[in-house]
């Protein structure tokens, strides 16, 4: 089964981004998710279109089953 784990932000100009991380540690804590994202967000390196990001709206694992068929 792949996890990704997709960080969304809402943009200072109200548009909103995902960043995705594939095969996200299975002991992270809400907590540590956050911070995560507080540092994302302080660090101004990710801009939508010239925009910096203002806040992490929210975060989920996504699970989904994979099957290579040739």
């Amino acid at each position: 089964m792949a996890k990704t784990l997709q960080l969304q932000f809402e943009a200072a100009n109200g548009k909103n981004i995902t960043i995705s991380v594939d095969e996200p540690k299975e002991s992270l804590t809400s907590e540590e998710i956050q911070t995560g994202m507080d540092a994302i967000v302080s660090s101004n390196v990710f801009h939508v279109g010239g925009v910096p990001l203002a806040q992490g709206t929210n975060a989920k694992v996504i699970e989904r089953n994979v099957t290579t068929i040739i």
